[in-house]
């Protein structure tokens, strides 16, 4: 289930780039796509991102079940929730001064921020592919793609941090995060593809051997 909810993700995001041309992928964030054409697939493409994180979560309670997992999975559940309540809560459009924002637009920024969660969730659970001797076979495509990620993450915080800067954290076609935003999302589930079919591996290889 987590990798086909992380693909159902990938796809309806890539499908809105065709059907809502108006919103800019350079400095508009993904969330603008909830409140264009066909605004509620972007509600659940939110929501399936929760549902891909939860069921990962699920999967490392079955197959990790070390104190480093424990904390890996209760972060990747922290971040399930913020992508639900995102699917749920839409963001204010990008016109909201910060002194006007909704209810809705509220807790959808709050929720855009657990994702800081599932970042730290990929270092625990990588760092349990470099110590567990069943896991140790399969770490390769996990360390990778946990690098990316960090990667992403952080050329993403010095974006933000340069450019955000200069506009009091506002937004604007001067802002260019918003594609780098995407990297990071989509590298997250790349991250759960990844890591799903290296614990699959691993649970035949335990099974069988």
């Amino acid at each position: 289930m987590a990798k086909t909810a992380a693909i159902g993700f990938m796809g309806i995001l890539v499908l809105h780039h065709f059907i809502n041309p108006d919103i800019n992928p350079g400095w508009q964030p993904i969330s603008m796509y909830a409140l264009g054409k066909l605004g509620w697939l972007m509600n659940m493409g939110f929501i399936l991102c929760g549902v891909s994180f939860s069921a990962l979560g699920v999967f490392v309670y079955r197959h990790i079940k070390t104190p480093g997992g424990r904390i890996g999975r209760i972060f990747m559940g922290i971040a399930a929730i913020g992508n639900f309540l995102a699917g749920i809560f839409n963001a204010d459009p990008m016109d909201t001064l910060p002194e006007q924002m909704t209810g809705s637009g509220s807790i959808h920024a709050g929720a855009a921020g657990l994702l800081g969660f599932f970042i730290l969730a990929t270092l625990f659970i990588c760092v349990q592919f470099l110590k567990q001797q069943h896991l140790r076979p399969f770490k390769m495509g996990v360390v990778i793609t946990t690098a990316v990620v960090l990667i992403a993450e952080i050329i993403m915080m010095v974006i933000m941090g340069i450019y955000l800067s200069g506009t009091d954290g506002i937004l604007t076609p001067e802002t260019p995060v918003g594609g780098i935003g995407r990297v990071v999302i989509l590298a997250c589930l790349v991250w759960v593809l990844v890591t799903v079919a290296a614990l699959e591996k691993a649970r035949l290889r335990t099974n069988f051997n």
